[in-house]
């Protein structure tokens, strides 16, 4: 699916950049050697020199002898270079670039079957930033497990003879050890429960964890990516799938307040195969609710249900509404 004009020129100039910072700190290297070494600094200087007559004697002469004995001298001086860095301790290679991405030296773009492609830092970048967009206004920093107050929720039984503390200290536990352990082959989740029990805190506090080990992850509510999802699926602009895209690949998506969007025709089925397509493709993604199963398959269906029951572990949430509590103790 194709990115946005604007995500791939942002793409590229850090790829660019990248480049740069590549081709800058071999220049300081070389310059640190060369003060070192000085005699690398002359073999090079001269291997250039050797470089520039091949080229004039192939363009004019075409000379078989000449083109031998510069040949013959270069490799020598190559021999002499590489045997005063060995005995540094010193590898050739250090003064090459060494780009983020040695496949495309950090150009965005190679050479395949005699044409040039997109490379997959590339893409992997744009899908980065794609992300970074949808992820801007994420609260992380004010969701972590560290922060959830399990002293909001009773110890007291409720009319079902459910204690909430005890309930919910085993759902904390279970999403530390969810995060801790996540991989790209980590099971789904299901969240359930009313307004305010702590949800959005818990999921949120998964995604802080996950990233920091370096997954990607996409945070978005329900109403807010169905409302995206739409301008772009009716616009006729180049790269109106950007967010599809972006939520299909990610490591882990999160969807939130599942069944507060407006329900339309289009809504279903855009959750219904987004949903669907992750877990056919065996991607992670957590998703929240404030209905319960006989809601959402009055909103949704069936079928879409026993998929979500089937794929994902379960995590009722219960208790009293917490925002409120924070308000009226």
């Amino acid at each position: 699916m194709p990115y946005s004009n604007d995500i791939y020129l942002e793409a590229k100039e850090r790829i660019a950049e990248r480049r740069m910072n590549a081709l800058r700190n071999a220049d300081y290297t070389r310059e640190q050697l060369y003060h070192e070494f000085p005699r690398v600094r002359e073999i090079d200087t001269e291997l250039r020199s050797i470089g520039a007559s091949v080229a004039k004697c192939v363009l004019k002469s075409n000379d078989p002898d000449d083109i031998r004995r510069l040949s013959e001298r270069s490799l020598s001086l190559q021999e002499e270079r590489k045997a005063i860095l060995t005995e540094a301790g010193l590898s050739v290679s250090v003064l090459e670039p060494h780009y983020f991405c040695e496949k495309c030296g950090d150009t965005g773009m190679i050479e395949l079957e005699n044409r040039t492609v997109v490379c997959d830092c590339m893409n992997s970048l744009m899908a980065q930033i794609a992300g970074e967009k949808l992820n801007a206004d994420l609260p992380l920093k004010d969701c972590t497990f560290e922060r959830f107050r399990l002293d909001y929720y009773s110890d007291k039984p409720d009319q079902d003879g459910r204690v909430p503390l005890n309930r919910m200290s085993k759902i904390l536990n279970y999403c530390r050890d969810y995060a801790d352990n996540f991989s790209t082959k980590s099971k789904s989740l299901l969240m359930r429960g009313a307004t305010g029990l702590g949800k959005t805190h818990l999921s949120l506090s998964i995604a802080n964890e996950v990233i920091k080990k370096g997954f990607s992850v996409i945070y978005v509510t329900a109403p807010d990516i169905i409302n995206r999802l739409e301008r772009e699926h009716f616009s006729y602009q180049q790269g109106r799938e950007d967010s599809l895209s972006t939520l299909l690949k990610c490591d882990l998506l999160i969807l939130d307040d599942l069944g507060t969007e407006f329900s339309t025709q289009f809504s279903v089925s855009c959750v219904y195969n987004l949903i669907n397509s992750r877990m056919l493709a065996h991607k992670p993604t957590v998703i929240s609710t404030n209905l319960t199963l006989t809601e959402l398959v009055t909103v949704y269906s069936q079928r879409f249900v026993s998929r979500l029951i089937g794929e994902c572990d379960k995590l009722d949430f219960i208790g009293s509404d917490n925002r409120v509590r924070r308000i009226i103790p």
